[in-house]
């Protein structure tokens, strides 16, 4: 089992995953990409249970790495036609969030490969950084702090956990995301959400912890930090 995660994520959370016998695997920065966010996972790639996804650029410049998750994880590596960039909305290409068979994007913006996967269980949503905003739980549950997102799951009987926004660290910006906080495993029965830092540093901790557990999930905080954005802590099984 992996995890791809941002190279700049603190050691200490790398170090806890290793506990778990996950494997760290660390993504360098994209230089097409904003600095601070440049190596989030979440804004690079998109994973399913049988491939992940991609942009040329970024296969040009790791192919090493690329095939070695591919490899690894046992995953079919696709290439999308779109380009990821430095300004929004270029930057949100792959950043949709999988809820179980739904995804909720802002279609507009969306690789077309990933609007084709999902065809009409695709759920618009006005939030372009989907992924970034929410925690998903398991196949019929999320976390956000973000309105179009409750919306968007409130309209697909989603269960959901509104929570405070703010309270998470992404240096460079004012906040960050929790989703990009926390782990994504696109195998929904994989039962444990690590989250990066301490969910005790969020007010609304314990109301995660206890909502997690009432999907049969684990919230698993790797340090004793706040709360950190890395682009979602990518676990592939």
């Amino acid at each position: 089992m992996i995890a791809v995660l941002d190279h700049r994520a603190p050691r200490d959370a790398a170090l806890r995953l290793s506990e778990f016998g996950i494997e760290p695997i660390l993504i360098p920065p994209h230089p097409m990409l904003p600095p601070p966010v440049a190596s989030h996972p979440d804004l690079l790639f998109f994973f399913t249970q049988t491939a992940f996804y991609t942009v040329e650029s970024y296969w040009k410049q790791e192919k090493e790495l690329l095939q070695r998750i591919s490899r690894q994880a046992d995953l079919e590596l696709c290439l999308c036609e779109g380009e990821v960039g430095d300004r929004y909305p270029s930057d949100i290409l792959l950043d949709a969030a999988p809820i179980g068979e739904k995804l909720l994007c802002a279609p507009a913006h969306t690789a077309e490969e990933l609007l084709a996967l999902y065809g009409n269980n695709v759920i618009p949503v006005r939030q372009g950084y989907a992924k970034c905003a929410c925690v998903p739980i398991g196949a019929n549950a999320l976390i956000t702090a973000d309105p179009s997102l409750l919306r968007g799951a409130k309209s697909v009987g989603l269960d959901h956990l509104a929570v405070l926004e703010g309270h998470v660290s992404l240096p460079g910006y004012s906040t960050g995301f929790l989703g990009g906080a926390a782990s994504f495993c696109p195998d929904p029965t994989f039962d444990t959400v690590f989250f990066c830092g301490s969910l005790s540093r969020h007010p609304n901790g314990q109301q995660i912890v206890e909502f997690c557990d009432s999907h049969q999930r684990k919230a698993v905080s790797l340090g004793e930090f706040p709360l950190t954005d890395v682009g979602t802590i990518f676990i592939v099984r």
